[in-house]
Formats: structure tokens, sequence, C-alpha cells
């Protein structure tokens, strides 16, 4: 896991700081789309929130984990080429990982052309 901490003002818990840590990414492309794999502890799948604003995928987290006295908070974000279909993307938390399926829209997918 990345060790990318910085205290922010947010609220969190009614604290005003907390730690945000950029959590490690495991981006595997796959035959259909791109798998990324984020690790999460402390994190289930009530707590996590993803979103997409103008190609930027942001993941937010908030963990019952605690470092330095302060709640950790875990955020990462990526901007999205136009060849991924945003509106099929899905995810699964479980056991403190995060596991995002990006599929290819269906122009950037690979296809045979036939040759006359």
């Amino acid at each position: 896991m990345s060790e990318d901490m910085v205290k922010t003002g947010e609220k969190h818990s009614g604290q005003c700081e907390c730690i945000t840590i950029r959590p490690a990414a495991d981006v595997t492309e796959i035959k259909d789309g791109v798998e990324i794999c984020f690790e999460i502890p402390g994190a289930g799948s009530n707590d996590v929130t993803l979103e997409i604003k103008d190609k930027l995928l942001t993941l937010k987290a908030c963990s019952t984990l605690h470092r330095r006295g302060l709640p950790v908070i875990y955020k990462r974000s990526f901007y999205l080429s136009d060849a991924v279909d945003t509106e099929k993307i899905t995810a699964k938390a479980a056991d403190g990982l995060l596991m995002l399926f990006l599929p290819k829209a269906e122009f950037a997918k690979a296809h045979k052309i036939e040759v006359k």
C-alpha cells in the first residue's frame, strides 16, 4: 500500500482531521477491458464512493482504521480514455480489496478486417 499520507481538513466522523492514503492500484488489461484492484483495508462496500466526472474516475473509501490517532480515508483518481464504456463499469469490495472492471467500448475492441 502506498504511504502517501496527508492530513486534511476534511470532516470525518465529527473530527476535523484525517489521514488520506492513496491506495496502491494493480491495473491489468484483459480481453474485454481493464481490471483495477485497490487495497482498502478497513473499508467495505458501504464505505466506498466511486464517481466519474469529465472522464475522471475518483475513488473515496472511509476506513475503520486509524493512524496516528486519526481516521483513515483512501482516495485515488484516474483519467479514463474514451475507449472505456463508463456506463458499464462494475465494482465489488471484499476482504479489504476493491475490484473494478472497466469494459472496453465496442469501437475499441479488437476485430478482424476482411481482405478482398
